[in-house]
């Protein structure tokens, strides 16, 4: 969590409650089926790449002394076949990723030959070549015993085609999936499908909240709704905590009558790091840690600020405790907006990106104007006072 637009303030508090937390322990499970999960142990390389001197295209090996002659045609060698000791003046024909024949200086692309009735001649100039040329020398992408894959890193298609190759067994370690538990508090909210009245509304942050961490394979999750109760909250709070590593509450953060989740948190123990920091949306988000070093996450209600505090505050925290030793990716980017409004607190808002690579500020009503929610692409974060010209764009969703 080293980001440098991060104020020192909230940077503090987050590395304080990012350092109460505990990691999930570890697993062994097989490497097919290992896409997504956080590595608990680096792989290392089980032998050198490549394991010998290959050829990188078709063509012949020679020695250099013979390239000036038609020389006959020893044999053909293959990739994966046993490579043979090459005579005097002679040619093997060679294919690309052929173990290089000893006795060979280079090789000479098939394009820049002439070869019949079992005899080759080479249309290059002894003086374009050295020796080596087209040869792929042995552990020159990776010595034996190299870090191919770094302890924390999540397997992806690129990390798996290395797992594949340079492992020697056909499990691989792994830190267990991280258990989340969304509580989304509020008498106001009517699950999908229910009728609804003017004075109730849908419960839009769970299905978000749930939808973004069914992205991840590192995580499992499971969803409640809590009423409006200091001790229903608690009773479900207490409950989730019991078989989750983490909990993340909306609603109930703020300073009204009926937000109860601070005092629950409280009640049971459990630790508040940070609570209402200079932020907008999101200013209510509290940051909480069990004495056994489970998560507690309080997100403000309105929809944004769900969105945002989400994925700049919780995100992080929920992939260290996972293994991850990253931040979820984020870049620098070209802010264009109709406004030149400044406020004295880091502004999160709303984004589309453009074809050109430059994000466009989306005019928003306010923390629950989920219509302009649904419009971004992400949002970007502009730091205290400034206009956001040059902001950090986030792909939250």
């Amino acid at each position: 969590m080293t980001d440098i637009q991060i104020v020192p303030a909230i940077q503090a508090k987050l590395l304080e409650l990012r350092d109460s937390l505990n990691s999930v322990g570890e697993e062994t499970i097989s490497i097919l089926h290992s896409s997504g999960r956080i590595l608990s142990k680096p792989i290392l390389a089980s032998r050198d790449s490549p394991a010998a001197d290959v050829s990188a295209m078709d063509g012949y090996a020679i020695r250099l002394a013979d390239l000036s002659k038609k020389v006959p045609i020893q044999t053909t060698i293959f990739a994966g076949s046993k490579p043979v000791p090459l005579e005097t003046s002679h040619a093997i024909k060679i294919l690309t990723g052929a173990v290089v024949p000893s006795g060979a200086e280079a090789v000479i692309r098939k394009e820049d030959t002439n070869e019949r009735d079992g005899f080759v001649e080479f249309t290059t100039a002894p003086s374009q070549l050295k020796p080596g040329a087209n040869i792929r020398i042995q552990g020159e992408n990776a010595k034996a015993g190299d870090t191919i894959v770094p302890t924390g890193e999540i397997i992806g298609p690129h990390t798996l085609a290395a797992i594949a190759t340079f492992s020697e067994q056909t499990s691989v370690a792994i830190y267990k999936k991280l258990r989340i538990t969304i509580l989304n508090t509020g008498d106001e909210l009517v699950p999908l499908g229910e009728p609804l009245t003017t004075w109730q509304i849908r419960d839009s942050n769970g299905p978000f909240l749930e939808t973004a961490l069914q992205r991840y394979s590192w995580c499992e999750t499971q969803r409640l709704k809590v009423p409006d109760r200091l001790e229903q909250i608690e009773t479900h709070l207490k409950q989730a905590l019991e078989h989750s590593d983490a909990v993340l509450l909306t609603g109930g953060v703020s300073m009204g009558e009926t937000d109860y989740v601070p005092r629950a948190v409280q009640n049971l123990g459990g630790r508040i790091v940070f609570h209402r920091i200079p932020i907008r949306p999101g200013k209510p988000l509290m940051g909480a840690a069990t004495r056994s070093g489970q998560l507690i996450m309080g997100l403000p209600g309105n929809p944004l600020s769900v969105a945002v505090t989400w994925r700049r505050y919780a995100l992080p925290l929920l992939l260290h405790m996972a293994g991850h030793t990253s931040e979820p990716p984020s870049h620098l980017v070209e802010t264009l907006c109709d406004d030149t409004k400044t406020i004295d607190l880091t502004w999160f808002r709303l984004a589309t990106i453009n074809p050109d690579g430059r994000a466009y500020i989306i005019p928003s009503q306010g923390s629950g104007d989920i219509a302009s929610l649904s419009r971004s692409h992400g949002f970007v974060e502009i730091p205290p006072g400034e206009m956001g010209m040059g902001s950090r764009f986030y792909y939250p969703w």
